[in-house]
């Protein structure tokens, strides 16, 4: 969301006695209420020029850092590092072939440079160097008192649950000072609380008695979150900033007759401890409330589904009753994806759904390592298990909500050894090939289907097969082709029995991508005998973070004339296309290919994830909605720092081989780029996508292990912008 074209000037700006001094064009964002301070660059600036920003009570000569921010997009602001960030908000920032243009500095004055609401104070910003340059001075006088701030959280309702006395007793939360001396909470004091794994706290809520509409903002402890909800809603956001004093645009609403509700975390090991450091709420009109909906309004022309996974959400959620699967549910809805792709498990391993075919998932198991834990344990998806049902209560959710949803298996990882490993695969090694069953054995194709059968009888509104990330569980064209034939014989019996058609779905390795040869999808459209398509949906896919970039238009050409459809992947976890610039690149261009719509894989981790994030797929549904988000982004992007952005690694210690190390561009035009890997061109791109190397297997190794440095040049008019980075391959 950028608000740069929402400005408005509330206050004067006085110009006082410095030879150098500029004059200074000064405007408060009306959203953020972050100060814009727009000032020119001498034009023999170096082409990485540091400034030092800093304010001083008025007259006082007392200065102070500054907590500031060159003006960047979305993107960039996604991709900064913690480093970059720490500079930042010490009041150190860096332009880049910026000189003789005009720059603008965002300057956050809350809470030091804030009293009572009010701004007034001097700010400088010099240019460092053998001979430092003040640029600008200026007196800043701006009126912030109309914005609402909670941060003193012994108001809450629930009083006897916080103390305030510096002590920390068991069971209670704690308004009081961090034990990190670098957390650059407001006022020096916070919300923090922490409990027995087991035992949360109780919920917190507090009553602003605001009326209108409201911007709302919310800052925490760097990394150390809190779950909110207004009291008016059906579920809850995770909310946390990356970093000291980073505040988070949550939402906008109407906050009549609504109060703030916050929960402890929990994750893969039980409740976590909770933090909040203030939640801020801005007052917009009407008018303005009307312009932020504006980039989600539009026709929705295109056909998105989303995968979801009740096993990863259960993994670091606490399932008792079974109305807890209508939050996720709604999440989708609210984001615009009416087909839900529900994950019931892969052939092999223990289902986490209520079958009576196969053994289900209901005590403890492992999952992906998390940071320090190569092998975390939990107990929550069992507990799920033992409490829920999974399809015949997200069916009746789904209905209510006006969702499609479709009964999701993997084929298949049988996760041997594992407390995943279910009684089918270990009862009958022999139908195994490495980890994953083989489906050439009749057995294995009867054991699949009859799944799906349960799965259709319990109300699932079609059904899905997953052949990727595990494409092992395939050796031929014709085993698949026999399954998806057989697969489609059954949903026609369920059809012709409701009176309506149920969908078949294959997400299947694309162009690229290994094992993809054993996928006939063209068969799959147009089947031999000239019936119906065994699959409705196509959906090509990459396999962990490459080959994300898979053409559509074999796919397209495939099911031309026929009433199947192509719904091409993106994948969303944290390897896939960062959010929202290189990922609504990719989605703008499979339009423009005539993709119908997308096919997000794990969508719940951007669906219920950061704000951001969420309002980005909001878009995906209309064609009209992204045009305009990227004629905008054309629009502003001259007016932003000139930056190149990479993502990191997904996991530490550096770049694996199954991932690329992306890159993005803000303040210039998307145009050429090269890399250089210590010296050496690895690849020159005429635009995105922007990676180093290749899409391709053969770059599983253009990082080798150990530390490098990566140069990258974007051209930049008559010469180029270039940024250097420390690297490490894993």
């Amino acid at each position: 969301m950028c608000f740069q074209n929402l400005k408005a000037i509330f206050f004067v700006v006085l110009m006082f006695g410095s030879a150098l001094a500029q004059e200074a064009d000064v405007s408060v964002d009306p959203v953020t209420r972050f100060i814009h301070i727009v000032y020119a660059v001498p034009a023999d600036a170096p082409d990485a020029a540091s400034l030092v920003c800093t304010w001083s009570p008025p007259d006082a000569g007392d200065w102070r850092p500054a907590k500031v921010m060159p003006l960047l997009s979305e993107t960039g602001l996604e991709l900064v590092s913690g480093e970059e960030w720490k500079e930042w908000i010490q009041g150190r920032i860096v332009e880049r072939r910026a000189a003789g243009l005009r720059r603008t500095l965002v300057f956050n004055p809350y809470p030091d440079a804030q009293i009572d609401g009010k701004v007034d104070i001097d700010l400088r910003i010099v240019l460092e160097g053998t001979n430092p340059k003040e640029l600008l001075r200026s007196r800043i006088l701006a009126d912030n008192s109309d914005v609402v701030y909670m941060e003193d959280w012994t108001g809450v309702l629930q009083k006897d649950f916080v103390v305030a006395d510096g002590s920390r007793p068991e069971g209670k939360w704690v308004y009081g000072a961090s034990d990190k001396p670098d957390s650059a909470i407001s006022g020096g004091r916070a919300l923090y609380g922490a409990s027995p794994s087991g035992m949360p706290l109780p919920q917190l809520s507090f009553m602003p008695g605001l009326k209108g509409h409201y911007a709302i903002f919310v800052c925490t402890p760097a990394s150390c979150g809190m779950k909110v909800r207004l009291t008016g809603d059906e579920r809850y956001d995770s909310l946390a900033s990356r970093f000291p004093a980073e505040e988070i645009l949550w939402r906008w609403t109407r906050m009549e007759h609504q109060g703030v509700v916050m929960r402890q975390p929990h994750h893969y090991t039980g409740y976590t401890p909770g933090a909040m450091d203030y939640i801020k709420f801005v007052p917009l009109s009407g008018e303005l409330a009307a312009k932020m909906d504006e980039p989600y309004v539009g026709v929705a022309d295109k056909r998105i589904a989303g995968y979801w996974e009740p096993y990863s959400w259960a993994f670091v959620e606490d399932i008792h009753e079974n109305l807890q699967h209508r939050e996720p549910l709604l999440a989708y809805q609210q984001a615009g994806i009416p087909l839900v792709d529900t994950q019931l498990g892969r052939f092999g391993m223990k289902s986490v759904y209520e079958t009576d075919l196969t053994d289900r998932l209901i005590y403890s198991t492992i999952g992906d390592p998390i940071g320090e834990v190569s092998q975390p344990k939990t107990d929550n998806v069992g507990r799920m298990q033992q409490f829920t049902t999974t399809v015949s209560t997200e069916v009746r959710y789904a209905r209510d909500l006006g969702l499609q949803w479709h009964a999701n298996f993997g084929a298949s990882n049988c996760y041997p050894g594992s407390p995943l490993q279910g009684d089918f695969s270990k009862n009958h090694p022999e139908w195994m090939r490495g980890s994953a069953l083989r489906f050439e054995a009749p057995e294995v194709r009867e054991y699949a289907l009859s799944l799906y059968r349960e799965s259709l009888e319990l109300g699932a509104m079609g059904v899905s097969i997953d052949f990727c990330r595990y494409p092992e569980t395939i050796d031929a064209v014709e085993t698949c082709n026999t399954f998806l034939q057989a697969l489609h014989a059954i949903t026609e019996e369920f059809g012709q029995a409701r009176g309506v058609h149920v969908p078949v779905l294959a997400r299947f390795p694309g162009t690229g991508v290994r094992r993809s040869e054993l996928f006939d999808y063209r068969t799959w459209a147009r089947p031999p005998d000239g019936s119906a398509p065994w699959v409705d949906y196509l959906c090509p896919s990459n396999i962990q973070g490459k080959q994300l970039d898979i053409d559509a238009a074999p796919y397209l050409a495939a099911v031309e004339g026929t009433p199947c459809q192509v719904l091409p992947c993106i994948d969303g976890l944290g390897w896939g296309l960062p959010m929202p610039g290189p990922f609504l690149w990719r989605v703008m261009r499979l339009y423009e290919a005539g993709a119908p719509g997308l096919y997000i894989y794990q969508a719940d981790a951007r669906v219920m994830g950061a704000p951001m994030h969420q309002r980005t797929m909001r878009l995906l549904s209309s064609s009209s909605a992204i045009r305009r988000w990227w004629d905008e982004d054309a629009r502003l992007r001259p007016l932003r720092s000139k930056r190149i952005s990479i993502t990191p690694p997904s996991e530490l210690p550096g770049y694996h081989g199954w991932e690329r190390l992306r890159v993005w561009v803000d303040g210039i035009a998307l145009g050429e780029m090269e890399t250089w890997l210590d010296g050496q061109l690895v690849n020159r791109m005429p635009g995105p996508p922007y990676l180093l190397g290749t899409e391709d297997d053969a770059s599983d190794k253009v990082i080798p292990s150990g530390d490098h440095t990566l140069k990258i040049r974007v051209k930049d008019g008559e010469g180029w912008l270039e940024q250097e980075f420390s690297i490490r391959g894993a």
